[in-house]
């Protein structure tokens, strides 16, 4: 009963620090009669889930650890004050060991303050300088003539320990269990020691602000844990979100099948550049890609067929092309090639290369030479650079080319005559 009793107020206290198990019980498992308690998440590992986080919390520890180490180290010596109105002859002596326990407690500040061991162990230091508090006041609260004045000292430090510093509970359990230490250590030490109403009255004081600052240090890390859980969540949904906008972006701008531009990229890039060589008086050029006969092949080989001959098709432009080329699905069978900064002959060199490649490209189940393009090419520059007007030139020479087939026919709107052929070479 006692036992079941503990056991749920500890887990009221530490509610919400709980990090849900990544995955589920094997099917089949066997189940037993008690509640299988789900894998806690400590603060460390939440903080490294989240980038900058653990550096985040060691400032905040710091910065606490630097709070209480100089309230200490100015309030430890003004103490001495009560001593001079309470303790007559011992407060010459006392005053000797408060001084004395300046030392290690301003050099445990300073380290916390100055050097890296203050930024990668805040608490440790913190710890320090309460724990030497605690044995300092533990030794005077058994030579004292009247250890009430005392009492409350013997005490702050616990409740600072669990109400204010940004620590893990085991400091707080840690500075308690060095308090009853040093209270025990002080009792034996001391010539006369403590009467047993002053031994009791200390106890009771001791006991009632480590059960305190402990429960509100555990309820504390509960509520921080939790907060640092949900933070942990949103950053880790923030990210998904971000992947899933990425994608429907990609996709958004991507034909599925080929995995080159789609129209609508094509279209906001065209105009784009169009615009831009108006303004600069650049040239491009669009290249009309078509695969002969394409119907044939998909009654030949099937749609599967059809598809693997235009992913084949979409691999060979993407790797022939310039860098900074934009290859696009237009629809259907009809793909296009946009070359910013390429005039019409290097525009015809580059379909006249494509075509060639083509007649290479064997899909599984395609014969030798059974994959030809026809290709269009119209360049323009200047004030003629127009979307509508650059993809009908090329469209008129692309439709020139198909009536041939297995060849590129290429205009230049600046360079009359309006078409220019290039010779289409025997296919195989």
């Amino acid at each position: 009963m006692r036992s079941n009793l503990s056991e749920r107020l500890v887990a009221v206290l530490r509610r919400g620090d709980v990090l849900p198990a990544a995955a589920p019980s094997p099917a089949g498992a066997v189940r037993t009669g008690r509640r299988r308690r789900a894998p806690s998440a400590s603060v460390d590992q939440l903080a490294s889930a989240v980038p900058g986080l653990a550096d985040e919390l060691a400032g905040q520890a710091r910065t606490a650890g630097l709070l209480v180490g100089w309230v200490a180290l100015f309030a430890v010596p003004l103490w001495a004050l009560v001593d001079q109105v309470t303790e007559g002859a011992n407060a010459s002596s006392f005053l000797v060991v408060r001084l004395l326990c300046e030392i290690p407690m301003l050099a445990a500040v300073v380290a916390m303050w100055r050097l890296p061991v203050g930024r990668r162990h805040p608490e440790l230091l913190t710890f320090l300088v309460l724990a030497v508090v605690q044995a300092e006041v533990a030794w005077i609260v058994t030579r004292s003539a009247d250890p009430r004045y005392h009492l409350l000292g013997f005490t702050l430090a616990i409740y600072g320990s669990g109400c204010i510093l940004v620590a893990r509970p085991r400091w707080t359990v840690a500075l308690v269990a060095v308090s009853w230490a040093a209270l025990g250590l002080a009792s034996l030490t001391a010539a006369e020691g403590l009467s047993a109403s002053e031994l009791l009255a200390v106890s009771v004081y001791l006991a009632t602000a480590s059960l305190i600052a402990t429960l509100a240090h555990l309820r504390r890390n509960a509520l921080t844990t939790r907060e640092l859980l949900t933070r942990v969540r949103l950053e880790r949904e923030q990210q998904r979100t971000g992947v899933l906008l990425a994608r429907l972006e990609r996709l958004s701008h991507e034909d599925p099948l080929t995995g080159l531009a789609n129209r609508r990229r094509w279209d906001a890039e065209l105009s784009a550049l169009c615009t831009q060589a108006r303004a600069r008086g650049d040239v491009l050029s669009v290249v009309l890609v078509d695969l002969d006969r394409f119907k044939e092949v998909n009654d030949r080989h099937g749609h599967a067929g059809g598809d693997d001959a235009l992913r084949a098709v979409a691999g060979l432009l993407s790797a022939r092309v310039r860098g900074g080329d934009l290859v696009a699905r237009l629809g259907g069978d009809e793909l296009a090639v946009l070359m910013p900064g390429a005039d019409a002959p290097r525009a015809a060199e580059v379909a006249e290369e494509l075509r060639q490649a083509a007649v290479t490209l064997q899909p599984d189940g395609f014969l030798p030479g059974e994959i030809t393009l026809s290709l269009g090419v119209a360049a323009a520059g200047g004030s003629d650079a127009y979307p509508l007007e650059l993809m009908s030139r090329a469209d008129e020479q692309l439709y020139r080319a198909k009536r041939t087939r297995n060849a590129v026919f290429a205009v230049d709107r600046r360079t009359p005559p309006p078409g220019t052929k290039v010779e289409p070479q025997p296919a195989g």
